[in-house]
């Protein structure tokens, strides 16, 4: 079976990065309301902060969660378009399943310990734990959409049974 062409398959990351991060924006945006002082659009300002001035600007109420929307859609589409790009060194769904909630806990770690400490330092303020949960659930709704692409088109959705072994040529 022919692999899937690059543009679909870019196509696919994008989608799947923008389905991805809404959900991850509105799990967020759900534990945010949960947490004194309760503002489900924070952490869209703390996205926000990122083009608007950092933590300054969000103390002074000068960020704007449309921003922060904006910036989390496109940065969720890019995420997806480069696990898209990863994909056909991926040989079965299984792989993908798992690769991709490795690299969702990989965007953490790179945004959390690397990026945020060095030129975002509000998202310090964020639950840890809590956001790694919210990587890794990015990762894994973005691997689905990867599921019988390309080369897996064929690959049942349970691989579970006895191994088929086909005779040497």
């Amino acid at each position: 079976m022919a692999a899937e062409p690059l543009f679909a398959r870019l196509v696919r990351g994008a989608v799947g990065g923008l389905v991805s991060g809404m959900i991850f924006a509105g799990v967020t945006m759900w534990f945010a309301s949960t947490q004194p002082p309760g503002k489900a659009d924070m952490p869209l300002h703390m996205i926000a902060s990122i083009v608007q001035g950092g933590k300054p600007a969000i103390m002074a109420g000068a960020t704007s969660a449309g921003v922060g929307l904006a910036v989390h859609v496109v940065l969720s589409m890019a995420f997806g378009v480069m696990f898209a790009l990863i994909v056909p060194m991926l040989r079965t769904n299984g792989t993908i399943a798992l690769v991709a909630t490795v690299y969702g806990g990989l965007l953490y770690v790179v945004n959390f310990w690397l990026l945020s400490p060095l030129l975002f330092p509000v998202f310090q303020d964020a639950n840890q734990p809590f956001e790694l949960f919210a990587h890794l659930v990015f990762g894994t709704v973005l691997g689905f959409f990867f599921y019988g692409s390309g080369a897996r088109r064929q690959e049942g959705f349970v691989s579970i049974g006895p191994a088929q072994h086909t005779a040497p040529r």
